[in-house]
């Protein structure tokens, strides 16, 4: 029995001493190419994928260059997708990618065409998608034009009174933009100018021009000066027809023997006029002309109305006297 268990450990003691010296180059390849696939394994389920945004700065024409970029870019930071391990990652999110720098400075690229390699990112760690992976740009030339400048009128004028005229000094300003935006503006406009309980009289104020739109510039004073001039209202009334009366020789006529005559003034005035207040004549005497030196004679004479605080237009002005 005893030889028998002395036989068994002498086999095991064989066996083991032949596996560890026997083959040595062979066992310990195996044992590092175990220890590389255990690493790879632990690594790949390690890894994982985030999305990050990153700004991106433009580096645009100079003023002098006359290039306007219209296409807003980015709308808000492009995202950038990347790869690697957490470790990595997380570090990466916390200080972020740095901005992507884009020189635009000739004016005259047609896209921003984003690559992998425009993007400091650690070892490790790989871009897989860029969103947007490019954006398209919209390019114009800045121009400038002259355009006028228009008053608006606010407020109430006292009763019986009307604006009777508004003038703008300077009449226009140059402004500088892109040239869809410059050629479509029809004018710049003012502050409002305020009218309320005003009488007659002229009235100058300096007003500042509305801002002005989004890419567009003023070159000058962005502020113009108003004269707003108030007058007493006026109406008119016409009255047709109005027999000519000849002051002179008692058988003179008129030719034509009637007139219309347009009164223009205050309402108070115009509403308190009757028919028979309008009386247009014509002086023969008036005009140095004795009817007793001439029987007959014909000359033409102006016609008068007289009425007071009012503007009188007759039609015709003129009529010719016969006697």
């Amino acid at each position: 029995m005893r030889r028998r268990n002395a036989g068994v450990m002498g086999r095991l003691v064989r066996w083991l001493r032949a596996a560890f010296s026997e083959n040595l180059g062979l066992k310990a390849f195996s044992f590092v190419l175990a220890l590389g696939l255990t690493a790879y394994q632990r690594g790949s389920e390690d890894e994982e994928q985030r999305t990050i945004p990153v700004d991106v700065i433009l580096r645009l024409p100079a003023t002098d260059a006359r290039r306007e970029l219209m296409t807003v870019v980015p709308p808000s930071p492009i995202h950038v997708t990347v790869r690697g391990s957490t470790r990595a990652l997380d570090s990466l999110t916390s200080a972020g990618i740095p901005s992507v720098e884009v020189d635009l400075r000739r004016g005259d690229a047609h896209a921003i065409v984003f690559e992998p390699e425009m993007f400091a990112v650690p070892p490790g760690v790989q871009v897989n998608i860029i969103d947007p992976a490019s954006i398209a740009l919209e390019w114009q030339d800045v121009i400038e034009r002259s355009v006028p400048i228009q008053a608006s009128i606010t407020g109430r004028v006292a009763d019986g009174y009307t604006v009777q005229s508004v003038k703008v000094d300077p009449t226009s300003i140059t402004v500088m933009g892109p040239a869809s935006l410059v050629e479509v503006m029809q004018f710049v406009r003012l502050a409002a100018f305020d009218v309320s309980g005003k009488t007659d009289g002229v009235y100058r104020h300096p007003l500042a021009l509305d801002q002005p739109g989004q890419r567009i510039q003023y070159l000058g004073p962005a502020s113009a000066t108003v004269t707003v001039s108030i007058g007493r209202q006026l109406v008119q009334r016409k009255f047709t027809r109005r027999a000519v009366l000849v002051v002179g020789p008692p058988q003179a006529k008129t030719e034509p023997k009637n007139v219309d005559v347009t009164v223009t003034g205050p309402p108070e005035v115009i509403n308190g006029l009757r028919d028979e207040m309008i009386v247009p004549r014509v002086d023969v005497a008036g005009a140095g002309y004795d009817p007793k030196d001439q029987r007959h004679a014909s000359i033409v004479l102006p016609v008068r109305v007289d009425l007071s605080n009012v503007e009188i237009e007759l039609q015709p002005p003129t009529v010719s006297v016969l006697w």
